[in-house]
């Protein structure tokens, strides 16, 4: 070949993929180079030579806190290339100020968002700015005092400790905590700010402000690197990074439920109102104690089936997590329940608290998310006593059989391998329900006989960290109770119960996760009319709801 007079010598294949093998490492190394770079704006450095990286000097108004000066310094102090620092501190003139007082109209606000919080038995589940400068304000660090007290007008008393926090909340609804992320724990409640939950919104809370302006430059490049990296430490933890997982009560979607789906023509009618709610979590858990069959009649009795299309209903859940310690798994027979099993795991979905047979009912189900391993374990307790025909066997499907030293040993295992052992009950139901909207208090308390609270303590003491009863076709009440929490029953999730109110009240636990440490549950009130679609409650109705838990349990 010859290409303007002079001649072409194609290269031998082996060249080629000498030369491309040495394009690639070239490749690789600009891509590893460029990836040790701090911030995307020092790729300009390095795609255009003409622009010189730039160290910009920051100075820090006499307002300013050390404590603050501290948190700037340590969250830009690795931002450096060619061992030359993107930011240098200096008293006097600089590029960049920071204050704790506003200067111009276009300073630009960054600050520390502390979360308002109540005592988990709290009957306050939201507040606003308002609401907090008519409370008795607490705070566990005395550097918030005066930026409270200057930015909100919110006097504020400092406690020593989360212990004296939490005991001060207790003391009445209307004391409140202000307190940075890495104070949050399971034993408070963190309140809603309007529509916002700050474990899902970091912009839920009260912000201690400061001010950062250009001083002795135009560039606004420096200012905006500066400010998209100081971390103050209240927001350690992006809310996409924590653990979150959804945990309901009782599933059977049966009798006049199925019928509803009948007429509907609609496979996922249950969940119009909860369904995208449920799934928007790393994990949803659901206890469905009923199996999916070809064929299933739906209508009447206290055998139950569901038909298959009916699964529909769980997707629009975004289910991960069955449970399965219901009794009525086996009322159509071992194939039907194997099958339902066996239809789990086709669809990606783990279960626990029973299985194809007794070793696998008794098996833990692990999942871990972002750095935290949940361990799950189940029991049912009520068929392990009165014999129903639920309980898994060597050949046969069904839920897993309690005794003590079965969980004793199991919790010892969890322990030894996650994060976080909870714990759930297949307990007797409550029978006592009157006709109509007669509230009958003794249901929301745990049973007295058979002994639900000495069963559902026995597993915090040998170790679990929460403790829910998924039994009860109603909601019971919740306590701190030694290092853990317990829910005694969650009542229905999708059923066709509304003929009682306690059967017509909900709830759903929302668990969440940082790290492997269990940092708070948020409590969602649900509530179903004659629709039998579940919706969440209203004002009054959530109210109506746990101010008869709190009723329950101080009867307890």
């Amino acid at each position: 070949m010859v290409i303007n007079d002079v001649k072409y010598k194609r290269p031998k294949k082996g060249m080629i993929s000498l030369y491309a093998a040495i394009a690639g490492l070239l490749i690789g190394f600009t891509y590893l180079y460029i990836s040790n770079f701090k911030t995307v704006n020092t790729l300009i450095t390095f795609h255009n030579p003409k622009v010189q990286y730039k160290t910009y000097s920051v100075a820090f108004g006499d307002d300013m806190p050390e404590e603050y000066v501290n948190k700037v310094k340590d969250s830009v102090s690795e931002m450096v290339f060619n061992k030359k620092p993107r930011f240098e501190f200096v008293d006097g003139s600089a590029d960049i100020k920071i204050e704790a007082t506003k200067q111009a109209d276009n300073d630009v606000e960054i600050g520390e968002t502390l979360v308002p919080v109540g005592h988990m038995y709290s009957l306050k589940t939201s507040t606003s700015d308002e609401d907090i400068k008519n409370m008795h304000v607490y705070v566990l660090d005395d550097i918030y005092i005066s930026f409270l007290k200057s930015q909100y007008d919110i006097d504020a008393q400092k406690l020593e400790s989360a212990d004296d926090l939490t005991a001060k909340m207790a003391e009445n609804d209307s004391n409140v905590g202000l307190i940075s992320y890495s104070d949050i724990d399971y034993r408070m409640k963190v309140l809603k700010v309007g529509e916002k939950y700050y474990l899902d919104d970091h912009s839920a809370g009260v912000t201690i402000k400061f001010y950062v302006s250009l001083k002795n430059t135009d560039d606004t490049l420096g200012l905006n690197i500066l400010t998209k990296n100081i971390d103050f430490g209240s927001e350690a933890t992006s809310p996409a990074d924590l653990l979150k997982l959804n945990m309901t009560g009782v599933v059977a979607i049966s009798r006049d439920l199925g019928a509803k789906i009948n007429a509907t023509k609609d496979p996922d009618y249950p969940a119009k109102y909860l369904g995208s709610f449920l799934a928007d979590a790393d994990l949803t858990h659901i206890s469905n104690e009923v199996s999916f069959v070809d064929g299933c009649v739906v209508y009447g009795g206290m055998r139950f089936c569901a038909r298959p299309e009916y699964i529909e209903t769980l997707k629009a859940s975004g289910v991960d997590i069955v449970e399965l310690t219901g009794n009525h798994n086996n009322d159509y027979g071992s194939t039907a329940n194997g099958n339902t099993i066996n239809t789990y795991t086709s669809l990606g979905w783990k279960y626990f608290g029973g299985g194809l047979n007794n070793e696998d009912a008794s098996k833990i189900l692990y999942e871990t998310v972002d750095n935290t391993t949940v361990a799950f374990i189940g029991y049912n307790w009520y068929d392990t006593t009165y014999k129903s025909g639920a309980i898994a066997w060597s050949d046969k499907p069904g839920a897993n059989e309690y005794s003590e030293e079965k969980m004793a040993a199991n919790i010892a295992e969890a322990k030894a391998n996650a994060d976080v052992v909870i714990v759930d009950f297949q307990f007797q139901e409550c029978y006592c329900y009157p006709d109509g909207d007669v509230i009958y208090p003794i249901c929301y308390k745990p049973l007295a006989n058979p002994d639900q609270e000495g069963v559902f303590r026995k597993a915090i003491d040998l170790g679990a960290t929460i403790v829910i009863g998924t039994q009860a076709h109603q909601p019971q009440t919740y306590e701190l109770y030694g290092d853990g929490v317990i829910f005694y029953g969650l009542g229905n999730l999708y059923f066709d119960q509304d003929i009682w109110i306690g059967t017509r009240q909900g709830l759903v636990l929302t668990h969440y996760f940082d790290n492997g440490e269990y940092i708070n549950t948020k409590i969602t009130p649900i509530y179903m009319d004659s629709s039998l679609q579940p919706d969440f409650a209203t004002e009054a109705q959530g109210d109506q709801l746990l101010e008869l838990l709190k009723t329950a349990r101080d009867s307890m």
